[in-house]
Order: structure tokens, then C-alpha cells, then sequence
């Protein structure tokens, strides 16, 4: 299974000592740790990722835990001053989610939960290790405790294959198609692939195209065209591709290109 890293550039841009450390299995994409910028002038936004997000916010007197599916558009993301957050960022379709949460929960929301429906005592621990890298190791010890809740093995093949060709495609893939490939029929490919990521096949494939976009924005040593980029990122044209970016960004391309000059976007460095 291809492996992605889903990229939410406004945790950077808006956040102070922000670090990450590389997962890429047990259906983790990587772990990152960050503390609110005080008197910032970047709105803090989510973006589309098709992805489940576990944060964990560690205070002097507690540790409040909240859990996120994919936002359908940019929107706000706020965060308590006075703590630093620890994150969970999953593959997409890939989070094992306990018992008492389902994807469907999760989509366009942030859930205030209890951080120990993920291991014994678990935000105890978070709160009493060190550093990023005794978090990360307190946490893969809990979660491969819950790795024995996975989907029926039909289902799950059909569904890697499924996000596996989407992300082959860069998101250009129809429906129509997949059926084909499959011999299943649309219908049951889409009720499938809502059992998965609560969203559907045709609205993941466009987070896929904006991902890519995100992407090469950021990896681009100059300028370009924008007729060129929509083209490169499987766009129909270059106003097709400013009104997703619009909508999923919460700005044009190239305001987002002002925006991050001179940043680092450290999931691209790993």
C-alpha cells in the first residue's frame, strides 16, 4: 500500500517548535508536536486530508484529548494557550478507531474524548515523558493493543485497492472505472468506501488532487504557471483548480504562495 503524508501547512505557519517524526506503518503516517504562537497573524485552519487526527493537549493539570476525521473545507482550528499538543496523524482510512467512535463521528468535527479509549493510562504516561520521541514509543505500545479491531478481510482488500488507485491516479480515477476493475458495482464501491473514511470516493479523490497541489506549491524552487500547475495536478483548468484551492485553503494559490515563503514545511523534508 502507498504511503502518503498528509500535509496541514497552517500547523507551521501558526505554531511554535513544531516537530515531526515519521511513522509510515501500524496505519500511522507521523507524530508531531507543537505549542500555540502567541500573537499570531495567521488564522490556524484545517484542510482537507482524508485523514483521522488524535491531539493531545498537555496542560500543568491535565491532558485533554480530541479527535478529528477530515474537514470538507478550510476550517478554523483553535487551540488553549498554555499547552503543548502532542498529535497523531493516521493514514487515510487507516486509524482503529475504539468501540465507542465511528468514522462517520468524526467527519468535519472535532470530539472531545477520553485519551485512554486508546491505551491504560495513556495520557498519564504522554504527560510524564520528556520528548516527542518517549511519546511516540508510549504511544505505538497502547495503540498496537487496539490493531485487533480491523475491518473484514473482503472489505479491506477491496478498499486498499480502491485508495490505492486513487492515489496512483493523483485522484483522477471515475467511479465507473473502479467498478470495472473490481466487478463490483458504484453502488457498493461508495457504501464500502463510506464504511472506511466516511466520506465519499468521488470527495476523497478531490482532497487527493489538493494534497498533490499542496505539495508542489511548496516544493516549487520558483513561480509557476498556473495553467501549468492545474494541468500537472489533474485539474481541468486553472479556474477549476483556484476554486478547489480556494475552498479547501481558505485562499488563492497564490496567496498561499506568498504566505509560505521562506517556511519550511517540515513533512516535505522527511
Amino acid at each position: 500500500m502507498k504511503n502518503v503524508m498528509p500535509m496541514q501547512p497552517y500547523l507551521v505557519l501558526d505554531t511554535d517548535d513544531y516537530e515531526v517524526k515519521k511513522e509510515m506503518k501500524s496505519g500511522i503516517s507521523h507524530f508531531y508536536e507543537f505549542s500555540k504562537k502567541k500573537n499570531s497573524k495567521v488564522e490556524m485552519k484545517a484542510v482537507p486530508d482524508g485523514s483521522v487526527d488524535l491531539l493531545f493537549g498537555i496542560g500543568e493539570q491535565d491532558v485533554k484529548t480530541y479527535i478529528g476525521g477530515t474537514v470538507l473545507a478550510a476550517k478554523g482550528w483553535e487551540f488553549e494557550d498554555g499547552r503543548s499538543y502532542f498529535g497523531v496523524r493516521f493514514q487515510p482510512g487507516s486509524c482503529i478507531l475504539p468501540e465507542e467512535l465511528s468514522i462517520r463521528d468524526l467527519v468535519n468535527k472535532d470530539l472531545e474524548i477520553d485519551g485512554n479509549l486508546f491505551g491504560d493510562h495513556l495520557t498519564e504516561k504522554l504527560a510524564g515523558s520528556k520528548n516527542i520521541s518517549e511519546r511516540v514509543n508510549v504511544f505505538t505500545t497502547e495503540y498496537a493493543k487496539l490493531r485487533g479491531k480491523e475491518l473484514a478481510d473482503g472489505i479491506q482488500k477491496l478498499e486498499n485497492y480502491l485508495r490505492e488507485r486513487i492515489y496512483d491516479t493523483d485522484g483522477c480515477i471515475c467511479i465507473r472505472q473502479l467498478a470495472e476493475e473490481t466487478g463490483y458495482s458504484e453502488c457498493y464501491i461508495r457504501r464500502v468506501f463510506q464504511q472506511v473514511h466516511g466520506i465519499s470516493p468521488k470527495n476523497f479523490e478531490r482532497f487527493v488532487r489538493f494534497q498533490k497541489l499542496l505539495h508542489v506549491i511548496n516544493k516549487m524552487p520558483e513561480r509557476i504557471r498556473l495553467d501549468a500547475l492545474a494541468q500537472q495536478c489533474g485539474y481541468y483548468d486553472e479556474a477549476h483548480m483556484i476554486k478547489d484551492f480556494k475552498q479547501y485553503a481558505g485562499i488563492t494559490p497564490q496567496g498561499y504562495e506568498r504566505l509560505i515563503t521562506g517556511t519550511k514545511i517540515p513533512e516535505l523534508e522527511l
